[in-house]
């Protein structure tokens, strides 16, 4: 291809459009032109970016075989076939320019068909897209320099030229942060989702316990009705506690806490740490068995173990070893009876500790007791129950060091004569803001009991069930006296046989009511019971006696006071 930009072009020079493709008459071909070089088509440059690119990479993946195919035909589809005889095609030109012309010898030793072959196929296929890809519009008003300008409404453009003349307000963006990115009320809301829903594995107070047969259930509540529904309440109870699973104590929702954001984690985290507890034995081996070297020591405030009646001394052991215990304040041990606390658990806690229960322990003795109030003196909660070898030494030792107590619960079944009114007065002594007291099966006698009512003024609840000692003076003479247990409101007395008179008790029973408003809980045994509802009967009869004594003496009176009849019929007729 040649292009002479000096050169006019000639008027009588014939015109031919390459591009399209006609019959040309073979007389034409006898007016040879002048030789001009072979026909070449130029390579369009394509963007790498553009369609065409993808189109083009598509269509160069054919195979092979199409290319050898038409290696083998004869001559091109998009040009004419000429005779063997013939050597040149006419000439090409574009219009009005004579310098652009195109020519080409076909034959079939040149090397045109090898050049005729980069041609790109122009035929449509799978790949060809079915339209043309729109491109994106300038944003002006302008698109083209032929296409007139968009119309605008002078209302509009008014409108724009007052938005642009308005001052553009500053994006006031909020400083504060959210309520959910503040430790501390984070930690209040979590704090309150532990306490709503997280269920310890404790031993449930009943409100009143359950009758001892059919007869007593009938002397408590007085009707047939009421006696059979308590008895079939507390059958019922005890069929389920036997029947059903323990109940599931780790599905807090605290556990779904853990997955919001990394301050929810850190803080749910910490407050489930502060509560250790645990009612199977499989539940301990699994935790200490998944602990490894860069485990975190725990640091609970609460440790408890309900239970686990056959767990030995060597997997607790194991088990506080991967414990800190200078936080603790409540620990419980209930119904562990092989287990026996060292002593460093509670130096680690020390004055913290305020809540020490351990229910039948046939272990734990009185030099426990001693360390443990030594190192204790703050402890407000105290439950010894069924721990048979503590005696008056150890609670003597502890009534010395220990004298913020609140609670204390000694009773048993076994061995009562170790625990007698030596111990017991200096508990009562040092310790007067006790409000509850249990001292069942002990072997107290009336001078604890005169101690109680005299040193205790809120004492709420008390237990002497069992307290062979006790006799009907200190009873009568106590709980006749007005001033004497003001707030209890639940007092036990089962099998306490030796009382005889329990008048005072109906009369204590009925005062609390009347004068304080207290619904009396009087816990006694089926003998005790008819006993009571005995002399409860001859009260009444008493009292209705006086009533009608009392009514009969007005009405028969004549020097009451009050006017005759026929003074009173007088005074009418002379009015």
């Amino acid at each position: 291809m040649r292009y002479n930009s000096t050169k006019e072009t000639s008027p009588g020079s014939q015109i031919y459009n390459p591009f399209i493709v006609s019959s040309v008459s073979t007389s034409a071909s006898t007016d040879e032109s002048p030789h001009h070089e072979p026909l070449k088509r130029a390579r369009s440059i394509v963007s790498p970016k553009s369609l065409s690119a993808l189109f083009t990479k598509t269509r160069s993946k054919r195979s092979t075989t199409t290319i050898r195919k038409r290696r083998s035909l004869p001559s091109s589809s998009h040009f004419l076939s000429a005779s063997p005889s013939t050597t040149s095609m006419s000439n090409f030109k574009l219009p009005d320019q004579e310098e652009f012309s195109f020519s080409s010898d076909y034959a079939p030793s040149s090397d045109v068909s090898s050049e005729l072959e980069s041609l790109p196929d122009l035929t449509d296929d799978e790949y060809t897209p079915d339209s043309t890809p729109i491109k994106p519009v300038p944003n002006c008003y302008f698109t083209t320099i032929l296409e007139p300008a968009p119309v605008f409404e002078l209302q509009k453009l008014q409108q724009l030229d007052i938005y642009e003349q308005q001052p553009k307000q500053p994006l006031v963006v909020s400083s504060s942060p959210s309520i959910f990115e503040i430790p501390e009320i984070v930690h209040k809301i979590l704090s309150y989702v532990d306490g709503q829903n997280t269920v310890l594995p404790l031993e449930s107070t009943p409100v009143r316990r359950k009758p001892l047969s059919y007869k007593h259930a009938l002397l408590i509540h007085g009707n047939r009705q009421m006696a059979e529904s308590a008895l079939n309440d507390s059958r019922q109870q005890q069929q389920q506690q036997s029947e059903q699973e323990q109940p599931s104590y780790s599905s807090s929702p605290l556990f779904n806490c853990l997955l919001v954001n990394k301050l929810f984690y850190r803080i749910a985290s910490e407050i489930l740490s502060q509560k250790f507890y645990a009612h199977e034995e499989n539940q301990l081996h699994k935790y200490i068995n998944n602990q490894g070297p860069t485990t975190v020591q725990l640091q609970p405030k609460a440790f408890i173990l309900h239970k686990l009646f056959s767990m030995k001394q060597g997997v607790f052991d194991q088990l506080i070893k991967l414990m800190d215990f200078q936080s603790l304040t409540w620990f419980e041990l209930y119904m562990c009876p092989k287990i026996l606390p060292p002593v460093s658990i509670f130096k680690q806690c020390g004055t913290k500790l305020k809540k020490l229960i351990i229910t039948g322990s046939k272990i734990v003795d009185d030099e426990f007791v001693k360390q443990v109030s030594k190192y204790c003196p703050n402890l407000e909660v105290i439950d010894f129950r069924a721990c048979e070898l503590i005696s008056d030494f150890g609670l003597y030792q502890l009534s010395n060091n220990c004298t913020n107590l609140r609670m204390i619960n000694l009773g048993r079944k076994n061995r009562g004569h170790y625990i007698t009114d030596t111990s017991i007065s200096k508990i009562i002594e040092n310790n007067r803001n006790l409000n509850t007291v249990g001292l069942a099966g002990c072997y107290i006698t009336d001078k604890t009991l005169w101690e109680l009512a005299y040193k205790l003024p809120y004492l709420s609840r008390l237990s002497l069930n069992n307290c062979p000692h006790i006799t009907n003076n200190s009873i009568s003479h106590l709980f006749s006296n007005p001033r004497l247990f003001t707030r209890l409101s639940v007092l036990e007395l089962r099998f306490n046989l030796q009382l005889t008179d329990l008048k005072s008790l109906i009369e204590f029973k009925r005062r609390q009511s009347y004068h304080y408003n207290i619904v009396l809980l009087l816990e006694l045994c089926e003998t005790l019971m008819f006993k009571l509802r005995q002399q409860e009967l001859e009260m009444d009869k008493l009292i209705s006696q006086k009533i009608f004594q009392d009514i009969s003496d007005w009405a028969n009176d004549y020097n009451d006071g009050d006017l005759s009849y026929q003074e009173i019929i007088q005074l009418t007729r002379k009015d």
